[in-house]
């Protein structure tokens, strides 16, 4: 509670910082809103304006963006069955259907009521579960950070969307980005190539920019000329769906630490918590076979667990500089901008910062409810904005950003080629977010696992006399071992099942 009357008193010593929550959550709506335009991409874009405020007025913005963009997806999710972002994928399969029965309002406004309900309740668990992880983290040595840091890449290679095969070749690609410039323990120049521009490596945040604007850009160009539906606001209304939402209270709270705990686990995210959150609701509910038809619990199941996750990416994003989803790798990026290293420390040095984030969470919430409601028939409008006029606006901030962080024309050009590399990556089916999440991840696993190895004369037999980081390590195989093994079983069942 100290930590969180630190961050209201840093708020109040910054009022201008409200003005920029406010807007931060109406931009990220809008990106939320247009399919393609993610939140991730709203923080990227707006990182480098950060630059110039302190810390709080800047996070204020990016936090709002971050509720603002997970929420918004589900406008076109309803509307157009086209969601805006890709953690609103399952909200498209009850929310379009309730839409097209002549019931937009109320699928519309069920949807915002559970993404507030999930955005408060991992709110109040980022209050109350950060500051105990923070101590516990506090004891960490470096075996136990290249412990948590190999279990952190694990389940990306595993867990995250598309094969593993493919998911493991984009983290190797991120750490090996990562390696770039002069090694921190001896001073050496690694992958250099003799270029002076490289021996302070690469900008994260030319390469986030790059990977996921640039290759978005490039992606939906594609589809330019294809027709665009409108929609149509007639006959509207938003009030609270409490009658609606019978029945559904109990998919909301288990959808919520559903959420938040898959949150806390790195890089798994959005889609994964709704799906398991429906997946839920659908086997549990008495009339399942409602779901896909319309059913408000579907709605309430995929709304409440993605704006969950949200609150549950922060915590072990401040505690213990890993981010749960990349959204949060980019916030990452924010916070490394103001000189701050998220993690244990973080708390005893700049404890204003930390409430600062949890109070702004909890109010970018509230703010997005009551924005949304208000402000639903703006939104829409929106979504009929050409997308031949918004692109060439999205690259000139894109080439604006990256150059004003530096003033550096190389960034430009590592901006321009990771565009490239993303579209390539992604036409071969590679994910993009293991890149981000290996090359941020990447020197704190090569740093602490060689110190360890130093201060431990080269024995690796040394970490299992640490028992958080063995813990760790047994981890880490589990989480790639138990996956594997289910996928063998389930090629033996059908092949089994194919023979008789």
């Amino acid at each position: 509670m100290s930590i969180f009357a630190q961050g209201f008193q840093s708020l109040l010593n910054e009022p201008f910082s409200f003005l920029l929550m406010t807007f931060g959550v109406f931009f990220g709506i809008i990106f939320g809103c247009i399919p393609g335009l993610t939140a991730t991409l709203g923080v990227i874009l707006l990182i480098p304006v950060t630059y110039a405020m302190s810390p709080v007025m800047g996070f204020s913005m990016l936090l709002g963006i971050y509720v603002g963009g997970i929420s918004g997806g589900l406008i076109t999710a309803t509307l157009l069955n086209i969601p805006g972002t890709p953690s609103s994928i399952f909200t498209c399969w009850d929310a379009y259907p309730m839409s097209k029965n002549g019931q937009p309002g109320q699928a519309l406004s069920i949807g915002v009521f559970s993404s507030l309900m999930g955005g408060l309740f991992s709110a109040v668990a980022l209050i109350f579960i950060a500051p105990q992880l923070a101590k516990v983290a506090l004891q960490f040595g470096n075996w136990e950070l290249f412990g948590l840091t190999l279990m952190a890449m694990c389940i990306i290679a595993v867990m995250t969307e598309g094969d593993p095969l493919r998911s493991s070749v984009g983290l190797v690609f991120g750490l090996m980005l990562a390696s770039i410039g002069l090694d921190s323990l001896t001073g050496q120049q690694r992958l250099t190539f003799g270029s002076w521009q490289l021996l302070g490596g690469l900008a994260s945040t030319s390469i986030m920019m790059g990977l996921f604007a640039i290759t978005e850009i490039l992606m939906q160009t594609r589809e330019l000329s294809h027709h665009k539906q409108k929609v149509s606001t007639k006959g509207m209304s938003f009030k609270p769906p409490v009658k609606a939402l019978k029945g559904c209270w109990r998919t909301m709270g288990v959808g919520s630490v559903i959420g938040t705990f898959i949150g806390i686990l790195p890089a798994i995210g959005q889609q994964t918590a709704s799906l398991v959150t429906y997946n839920y609701a659908k086997s549990t509910s008495k009339t399942p076979e409602r779901f896909g038809k319309g059913n408000p619990e579907g709605i309430v199941a995929s709304e409440t667990a993605n704006n969950a996750v949200c609150g549950g990416a922060l915590i072990p994003l401040i505690t213990l500089g890993i981010p749960g989803d990349m959204t949060t790798a980019a916030l990452l990026g924010g916070l490394m901008i103001h000189g701050l290293q998220p993690g244990p420390l973080l708390f005893s040095s700049n404890p204003g910062i930390i409430g600062a984030i949890m109070l702004i969470f909890l109010m970018c919430n509230l703010v997005m409810y009551l924005m949304e409601l208000g402000l639903m028939r703006v939104f829409i409008r929106l979504i009929d904005l050409p997308r031949y006029l918004l692109f060439p606006f999205i690259v000139f901030c894109c080439i604006l950003g990256v150059y004003a962080l530096n003033n550096r024309i190389f960034d430009i050009w590592v901006l321009l080629v990771f565009g490239l590399l993303g579209y390539l990556f992604t036409l071969c089916k590679v994910p993009l977010s293991p890149i981000i999440m290996g090359y941020l991840m990447g020197k704190t696993f090569e740093v602490n696992f060689r110190r360890a190895m130093i201060s431990a004369q080269g024995d690796f037999g040394d970490l299992f006399n640490r028992p958080i980081a063995a813990l760790f390590l047994a981890a880490s195989i589990l989480f790639v071992l138990v996956p594997v093994g289910l996928r063998i079983l389930r090629r033996a069942k059908k092949s089994g099942a194919a023979t008789i």
